[in-house]
């Protein structure tokens, strides 16, 4: 991936062009323009519903690259996540106040189940492949009517490594 300075830019036909050549000022750190950001996504567990194990995937500007791991284990509140190898679980990850987890353009996301049983599911596909590329590993995501206003994943498993894997995308 190749990576640009921070500039001030705006995409026109799919080209992020300096400001002052078309007199605006929409940041654009990382590559990104500001008017491309993907807004945030919810995702939960389809054992645990909304209520519990809900995380909210936000864009940060970054070099990206990292990995990033979030692992369903024996809890049944809380995803473990971890980037670079790093603990940065969210202590609450509830639908009403959702654990942020910041991510950058490149990282990398396995998802897996190591204990109890979990899953992953978004709101739509839509939304989740604006944010993420899915690679081709771990079980299968399609239409899910497990956690209403969560209507595509994965299904419930007791152990999965990968559940999924993912990079952000662009």
């Amino acid at each position: 991936m190749r990576t640009r300075t921070a500039r001030v830019g705006v995409t026109l036909w799919g080209w992020c062009v300096p400001a002052l050549l078309v007199g605006l000022a929409v940041g654009m750190v990382s590559g990104v323009c500001a008017d491309e950001k993907v807004a945030p996504l919810t995702m939960t567990c389809p054992e645990h519903g909304a209520g519990a194990m809900t995380l909210k995937f936000v864009r940060e500007d970054g070099k990206g690259g990292r990995t990033v791991e979030i692992t369903g284990n024996n809890s049944t509140t809380l995803w473990t996540v971890k980037i670079d190898n790093v603990d940065v679980t969210p202590g609450t990850q509830t639908n009403t106040n959702p654990g942020k987890v910041s991510l950058q353009v490149g990282d990398k996301i396995t998802w897996k189940v190591t204990g109890s049983t979990h899953g992953i599911v978004f709101p739509t596909e839509k939304e989740a492949k604006a944010m993420f590329e899915f690679e081709p590993l771990g079980k299968d995501l399609g239409a899910s009517t497990a956690v209403t206003g969560f209507t595509w994943g994965t299904g419930k498993f007791s152990a999965a490594d990968p559940l999924a894997v993912a990079k952000v995308r662009k």
